[in-house]
């Protein structure tokens, strides 16, 4: 059953993919693609910790290399008022070995492999010599772990770390942040990413909870849209404040609940801080 979901997400993924770059008549894939997009590259340098409510030992930092690859919307929308829409597939790299910003501080090192599709969405201000784009970003990652343990490792840690080893591991990922145009094609960027790897994907719990986000980040997308209109000068503050907000609370319950509200299973969690650069075409 686990080889199923495995297959039906990475056909889900290849769709998704293949509908962002595919080559042709705009009109073909104008009802996910509406509005001025470019392409983009974009490289993130972060370091992060890995973490798990039930695990006895100490995870090491890990450092992370990021590229994503995509389209992008960054035009005005109201007066100063900008918006932001990006939508892309990426890949990525942790690893302890890669931490150089930090020394290391825990016995446990890892390796981890991923790749997904993602969306930053995100309003912000126009500010003459720049333009400063708060954010929040979802994505759907899949990850491909492998450990390094001391021998004296439990056994309680020791069946945590075999509950993910092995093959690739779903999870989803919320990020808050700011881009900074500094010309039509270069940007800089900063953020905070928290991420969720489920040890076994368990489609009909995840599916309800994750429609209770959706649920919820679409109603603050739409009250916060509705700031926007009504007050050019703070409706793009709340609209970063509310969605990021709104998906740090529900990431708290995961960390618990990897299916929160519903019983379920605790999660690996990966928090990371990360800056990077980004070119637009």
């Amino acid at each position: 059953m686990n080889k199923q979901y495995v297959w039906i997400f990475t056909i889900i993924f290849c769709f998704v993919a293949h509908t962002i770059f595919a080559q042709g008549k705009k009109d073909s894939f104008d009802w996910k693609m509406k509005g001025n997009f470019h392409p983009f590259v974009e490289a993130n340098y972060g370091f992060g910790k890995p973490k798990h409510k039930k695990f006895e030992n100490t995870f090491a930092n890990t450092g992370q290399i990021d590229v994503k690859l995509g389209y992008s919307k960054a035009e005005k929308y109201r007066g100063a008022v900008w918006e932001l829409d990006e939508r892309y597939i990426f890949g990525n790299y942790l690893s302890s070995d890669a931490e150089f910003l930090r020394e290391l501080n825990g016995n446990v090192k890892m390796d981890i492999s991923r790749f997904g599709v993602g969306n930053r969405l995100g309003y912000g201000y126009d500010l003459g010599i720049f333009t400063l784009l708060p954010y929040n970003q979802n994505q759907f990652i899949w990850t491909k772990i492998k450990s390094t343990r001391p021998d004296s490792l439990s056994l309680n840690d020791t069946a945590i770390l075999d509950r993910y080893e092995g093959s690739y591991r779903f999870g989803i990922s919320t990020e808050g942040g700011a881009k900074v145009l500094l010309f039509n094609t270069l940007s800089i960027n900063a953020s905070y990413e928290l991420s969720v790897v489920y040890p076994r994907h368990i489609f009909w719990p995840w599916l309800g909870s994750y429609i209770v986000l959706q649920t919820g980040l679409n109603a603050v997308s739409v009250f916060s849209e509705d700031i926007i209109r009504s007050s050019k000068a703070l409706g793009p503050v709340m609209y970063f404040i509310l969605k990021n907000g709104l998906a740090y609370v529900f990431y708290t319950q995961l960390q618990e609940k990897m299916n929160w509200p519903f019983n379920s299973e605790t999660p690996l969690t990966i928090e990371t801080i990360k800056i990077g650069a980004s070119l637009t075409f």
